[in-house]
């Protein structure tokens, strides 16, 4: 009877000791593991550069949209001056919008700008033109006619023979040139002077 309690003993202090080792395993960990997070001190870096003025109207005509002439005005002058039409044409296939007048140069055969560029006439908030798809748009464009001797202003205008207008659309810093034949003044005096675009 004693053997057998010893025996039972021993057992029951056996199986305690097992369950006892049993207890003391780690148990596996829940914690996620780091997958990483993007930088903070990253800088957006600009990836075009701006094409048309930030106070162009919503809906400015791409310049990719428009093609760019230059042909002599209806009425052709008055004395002492040619008047002509720079036509803006919308060749998208959506309406689009120009406001105010356009940058207007001539250009020598270098494509060197001879003088100064027309002076731009505008009220002071010009009209929103809206140019359907394949209609035009137009500005007037005003010399004095300088002819090969300066004409009215021989004292003061140095004549050379320009080669192209260069237009720049309203609101665009994009260059259209529209090879002409034109008298310029080379010596800064100003002969030119440009409309706000109207509705052609």
């Amino acid at each position: 009877m004693r053997t057998s309690m010893i025996a039972a003993a021993g057992a029951l202090a056996l199986g305690l000791l097992l369950t006892g080792c049993a207890g003391s395993t780690p148990a596996p960990s829940t914690s996620p593991t780091p997958t990483g997070s993007p930088s903070s001190s990253a800088t957006p870096t600009p990836t075009s550069t701006a094409s048309t003025d930030p106070n162009a109207p919503a809906g400015q005509c791409a310049d990719d949209a428009l093609e760019v002439t230059v042909r002599m005005a209806p009425d052709g002058g008055s004395a002492g001056h040619t008047n002509s039409q720079v036509v803006f044409t919308n060749t998208g296939s959506n309406s689009c919008e120009l406001r105010g007048a356009p940058g207007v140069s001539v250009l020598d055969a270098s494509g060197a700008q001879l003088g100064a560029p027309a002076d731009q006439s505008e009220p002071d908030s010009p009209p929103t033109i809206t140019i359907a798809a394949g209609g035009t748009a137009l500005a007037t464009l005003s010399a004095v006619n300088i002819g090969t001797d300066g004409g009215p202003l021989a004292d003061s205008c140095t004549v050379a023979e320009g080669t192209a207008y260069r237009v720049y659309p309203p609101h665009s810093f994009t260059a259209f040139d529209v090879t002409a034949t034109v008298p310029a003044c080379s010596n800064g005096t100003v002969w030119m002077d440009v409309m706000a675009v109207e509705a052609g």
